[in-house]
């Protein structure tokens, strides 16, 4: 049973200590093969794909022309078998629809990975050690995140999306399914999404299609480490390359903790500081976090974003209500000083 996510318990113990089991067959998987994937997606992306070597890979962003966000990537170097690119499932169309568009002279082929891959996330203290047990041959347990290793033709990737250690498993849906019964008969349990969020917020990543959408750059998402300000052209970087010259954005994904409520406010709500009326941030995904309480993440502006900065939450009529304060990310036991 999930517990009460606004319940105030320490519950890292009893949720990941062990191992916890997420589907995640909603994700979009495109798979992009050819001789020229490599300097093709290099062109594409904001990361640096070019110093990827097999078995290596990076957190990535697809933009428009205009520099605004398509959807963010987890670009996986498969070696002779070109890149797996991993996406919100609801962005995989349009990423591929994008990169078609690009390809002139290239001897390239983007497609979808298709019903035989589906995608499993394994996460918790002993999730490592329980991957090895499960499946020969594997070691994984140093891996940096997004970097994978393939074993008993399950390939493995290290992720950082719930700030906690966690794997991303790509293979054939029945070899999963008897992966997930060895897992299982081990202790393994499942990660309910409820949990799951709870997790992805206080790490302070943001989600694309809640946190993050064409009107947002990368940048104001804290996302620079999907982005190389080194590299040479690709889609939308002279959009980044002038507000990188210019030295700051307007606004930047904060940590917002709620201390007079009893939940956070909805998505949408806007921020409130007497320099600012009405225009110091928004609200964006909220959750009960069991350690910290009704937190959130949200757009601040700059003038306002130095952690315990104290805001207001706007009502319906946009009159200041509830107290707002803002935190660095991820959401730390000093959250509730507002640092």
């Amino acid at each position: 049973m999930p517990i009460d996510p606004c319940q105030r318990t320490s519950y890292l113990d009893t949720v990941l200590a062990g191992i916890r089991l997420r589907s995640l067959s909603t994700r979009g998987r495109l798979l992009v093969s050819g001789p020229d994937s490599t300097r093709f997606l290099h062109g594409m992306v904001t990361n640096d794909i070019e110093r990827l070597a097999p078995g290596q890979g990076c957190r990535a962003v697809l933009l428009t022309v205009k520099g605004k966000m398509i959807a963010e990537l987890a670009v996986y170097h498969c070696g002779d078998d070109g890149f797996l690119l991993e996406m919100e499932g609801n962005t995989s169309q349009e990423v591929l629809a994008t990169m078609e568009r690009h390809l002139i002279m290239d001897d390239v082929v983007i497609r979808p990975a298709g019903d035989g891959m589906d995608q499993l996330g394994v996460y918790g203290e002993g999730a490592a050690a329980a991957l090895e047990a499960a499946i020969p041959g594997l070691d994984v347990a140093s891996l940096p995140p997004y970097f994978h290793k393939v074993a008993s033709g399950i390939r493995v990737a290290r992720t950082p999306e719930l700030g906690v250690a966690g794997f991303h498993l790509f293979a054939s849906p029945d070899a999963l399914g008897e992966l997930q019964g060895r897992l299982r008969a081990a202790g393994a349990e499942e990660l309910p999404e409820e949990e799951a969020e709870v997790l992805r917020i206080e790490a302070g990543r943001p989600r694309y299609g809640l946190d993050m959408d064409q009107e947002r750059l990368p940048i104001e998402a804290n996302l620079d480490d999907a982005v190389s300000f080194t590299k040479g052209c690709y889609l939308g970087q002279e959009v980044i390359a002038r507000v990188t010259a210019r030295g700051h954005v307007n606004r930047r994904l904060m940590g917002l903790r709620f201390p007079g409520s009893s939940a956070p406010p909805p998505r949408g709500t806007p921020l409130w500081h007497e320099s600012r009326p009405g225009k110091a941030g928004t609200v964006m995904s909220g959750v009960c976090s069991p350690r910290f309480g009704p937190i959130a993440l949200g757009y601040v502006h700059r003038t306002l974003w130095q952690p315990g900065t104290e805001l207001r939450v706007c009502g319906p009529q946009g009159e200041p209500e509830a107290e707002a304060i803002v935190c660095a990310l991820p959401f730390s036991e000093s959250t509730s000083q507002g640092s």
